[in-house]
């Protein structure tokens, strides 16, 4: 960590330089004697990264950013103020810590958090900006997660952890096994230090494998950002053994779509299947990961357009956590019936259809864009169609 980026001179060329072609800076010699042209650009890099991300680190002066790589791995810090409403109490320990954010989101809403991170450097980083940031409430200690837990004579009230999806190659892996620390190598032991345990995985993890690997798992949340699902967190009780319930929450501009059921209500669910009505429906990705295909249209009184399709229709329009769309005309999937239309630009969705986007923009001679949306599905009756639609709600 060179506390030398951290002067005013170096500060003010960086917020200078955040719009600027880094390679531009890359190839000129570094401005400074004692900070290299590297070092400048990661800076730039990581700041430009963090408006969005993590806009109240952004908005805090003199915060030093890591490298782009260990930021792109770190919580958003929306997904990690979600996760901080999930629990309570006077401890948390945070084994996986890295830069720090969630461990700052938790800290809002528990006494004292430990952040436990065996990377010194990230270590020193995340110290450093708790420290802009006014968090007082944070100790950082430089260790393996697991070893200090083991070394550590207290328990706590939660402990969280963020398992590693890489290995040492720094190639990507999905299942928890292949992770570091490997939870359930370690979970019985981590139940001697505390009663909760709050897990977040990537999204790519299957639910039922993870409850297959996971136990006393009470509750799942799906979180989602701008309909894209970011990260599956498991909450697990000691010696719970009930059902867990499954939660799933997009953040969509200034709405939260919210939904949630257990996996009897999905398994005892049966849908109602009709033709495509006056309204469309299409789940967001938060609810499709949850694998509620069949409740989530029984529980908003919605017909099925197909068993695979996974889009719903009504008569009446609803309030529904997805997109929403109304149906203007219904076109069999040929050339001759498209052609009547007079669309030669359109947003295009595939669900359970056989052709790719690509060869449907190909064969209608269909350009991206414009506000028609066109649905391309199979009805009830195994036939291939066309929803012309306009939206109404994202």
């Amino acid at each position: 960590m060179n506390l030398k980026i951290l002067s005013n001179e170096v500060q003010l060329f960086i917020n200078d330089n955040l719009a600027t072609d880094i390679h531009k800076i890359l190839l000129k010699k570094s401005p400074f004697a004692e900070v290299t042209s590297k070092e400048l650009v990661e800076q730039i890099e990581s700041k430009s990264k963090a408006k969005q991300k993590l806009p109240t680190w952004y908005a805090t002066k003199n915060i030093f950013y890591p490298n782009k790589l260990n930021l792109s791995q770190t919580s958003s810090e929306l997904a990690a103020h979600y996760k901080s409403t999930l629990v309570q109490g006077k401890s948390l320990i945070d084994i996986t810590a890295g830069l720090g954010i969630d461990s700052f989101a938790f800290s809002k809403n528990i006494n004292k958090v430990i952040h436990v991170e065996q990377n010194e450097e990230l270590s020193a980083i995340a110290h450093y900006n708790f420290i802009q940031l006014g968090a007082t409430n944070i100790e950082c200690i430089s260790a393996d997660g697991i070893s200090f837990l083991k070394n550590y004579p207290l328990t706590s009230d939660w402990i969280y952890l963020d398992p590693s999806r890489r290995d040492k190659n720094n190639n990507k892996v999905y299942y928890l096994s292949d992770c570091e620390p490997d939870v359930n190598e370690h979970l019985n032991f981590i139940f001697t230090k505390s009663n909760n345990i709050l897990i977040k995985t990537g999204p790519l993890l299957d639910l039922n494998n993870g409850l297959k690997q996971l136990k006393n798992v009470k509750e799942i949340h799906i979180v989602a950002i701008g309909n894209d699902v970011k990260e599956i967190l498991w909450l697990l009780e000691k010696n719970y053994d009930g059902e867990p319930l499954i939660k799933t929450i997009n953040f969509k501009n200034e709405i939260e779509q919210t939904f949630q059921f257990h996996l009897k209500q999905e398994q005892s669910a049966i849908s109602k299947y009709s033709y495509p009505l006056e309204y469309l429906y299409e789940p967001n990705a938060a609810i499709l990961k949850s694998g509620s295909f069949e409740y989530v249209g029984s529980y908003y009184n919605l017909n099925k357009i197909h068993s695979n399709s996974h889009l719903y229709t009504s008569v009446k329009l609803i309030s529904f956590p997805g997109r929403v769309f109304k149906i203007l005309t219904i076109l069999d999937y040929t050339k001759k019936s498209f052609k009547k239309t007079a669309i030669s630009k359109a947003n295009i969705s595939t669900r359970n259809f056989p052709d790719s986007v690509e060869k449907i923009r190909k064969k209608l001679n269909l350009k991206d864009g414009g506000n028609s949306y066109l649905f391309f599905t199979t009805d009830k009756d195994q036939k291939l169609i066309v929803l012309n639609c306009t939206q109404i709600f994202e």
